[in-house]
């Protein structure tokens, strides 16, 4: 079984297990839409790799006609192309998690009874595991965070505990999740982290250990912690301001600009934190300049499936596209990003930024209706990286 398979079969599981639903009631419709983007993919990496096909992932996408292709399938689920069209345009979040959730569950289903790999799949697995099942006051969860922080500095070489997410960013609510960030001259082992994690009070699911991210539900709250080492950072932040960073390290970089220190034994996550503060404008050139480039190529791919009416390739493109065009705002305002989270509350206080941008963003990562002039959406787009371009 290849590596793209099981990941994707791993990340569909998660889904299951921790429903992005929470996103439709917070309001942040942009990140909702990707995740919807990102099962899609997932789906058909899977069911392309279960068949023999090729199942990478591309940017700009290239799932082209996969609609007919998934219903061809031999093994599949049933009418599985005819599903992910509906990803691709149902306008009702409900309605299209609903279509996502009963794909990913059969695909799944389908994918446990044809694989003889059982070691690399993440067979056990409950629906909704990891969904806490009460929420709580931000106020608490930020008490649990610094709690949490002094166990884990116990583990072997670790040296700074970071809090991420919605809580480091100041945007916590009673649905946040706690997100934590490790850094030590190593990664703390995973049996090391299992036997630690366990023996924490008001365990009520998991630990789930990977290789650099635990998951537990402690006392009530979904907490996540992720681990990287200390020469990671050094070696990212040596980049700075040479060519852009690999996406992974604009991961790192963008959860080091938001975070909020915890356990900082010997000052390094401030300093760190302080060569961030403040990017260069050849770095910041570079990045804009690398998403600016692959416009071209969107285009021309955004108008073979207008001409094809191939919505399933449609959808994916313009959410790429529109996490292009975030890329480029946020670099203007000295911040990066990987992957459109919380955009509807940082843009609040963006200095430069095109007028309407929240109206816009909505219309353009919706689902593609009947009759809908693609074109128009494409011409939206262009108007936001005039006008961004301009400021």
């Amino acid at each position: 079984m290849s590596t793209h398979l099981t990941e994707a079969a791993n990340q569909l599981r998660w889904w299951l297990r921790l429903p992005p639903t929470n996103l439709i009631d917070r309001g942040d419709h942009v990140r909702f839409r990707y995740a919807l983007y990102l099962m899609i993919h997932q789906v058909a990496t899977v069911l392309y790799g279960m068949n023999g096909l090729p199942e990478t992932m591309h940017y700009p996408s290239r799932l082209e006609g996969a609609r007919n292709r998934l219903n061809s399938l031999s093994r599949a689920p049933a009418h599985a192309g005819d599903t992910l069209w509906t990803l691709a345009t149902e306008r009702d979040p409900a309605k299209a998690w609903a279509a996502a959730a009963g794909l990913m569950r059969d695909t799944l289903s389908l994918l446990n009874e044809s694989s003889s790999d059982h070691d690399a799949l993440d067979r056990e697995f409950q629906e909704g595991s990891f969904k806490p099942d009460q929420y709580r006051d931000p106020v608490e969860l930020y008490a649990l965070a610094a709690e949490i922080a002094e166990r884990i500095r116990l583990l072997d070489g670790t040296s700074a505990v970071a809090l991420g997410g919605s809580l480091g960013r100041g945007y916590a609510d009673r649905q946040s999740d706690i997100d934590l960030l490790v850094f030590g001259q190593g990664i703390p082992g995973e049996d090391d982290r299992h036997r630690a994690i366990s023996a924490w009070p008001a365990v009520t699911c998991g630990p789930l250990i990977e290789p650099a991210c635990d998951s537990v539900v402690l006392d009530g709250a979904m907490v996540h912690i992720r681990y990287w080492t200390r020469q990671t950072v050094e070696d990212m932040l040596a980049t700075i301001p040479g060519p852009p960073m690999p996406p992974g390290q604009r991961i790192l970089a963008e959860e080091l600009q938001n975070c909020q220190l915890l356990v900082d034994q010997d000052g390094r996550i401030k300093v760190w934190k302080e060569v961030l503060r403040c990017l260069p404008d050849a770095l910041v050139k570079a990045v804009i300049r690398e998403v600016r480039d692959r416009r071209p190529r969107f285009h021309e791919q955004w108008r073979k499936a207008q001409d094809a009416d191939d919505r399933i390739h449609l959808y994916c493109l313009a959410i790429q596209a529109v996490n292009d065009l975030l890329i480029a705002l946020y670099m203007r305002n000295g911040r990066f990003l990987s992957t459109p989270r919380w955009t509807h509350k940082d843009i609040g206080v963006f200095d430069t930024l095109p007028a309407d941008l929240v109206t816009c963003l909505a219309r353009l990562v919706d689902g593609i209706i009947d009759g809908e002039d693609m074109e128009a959406r494409w011409t939206v787009l262009e108007g936001l990286w005039d006008t961004s371009e301009s400021l």
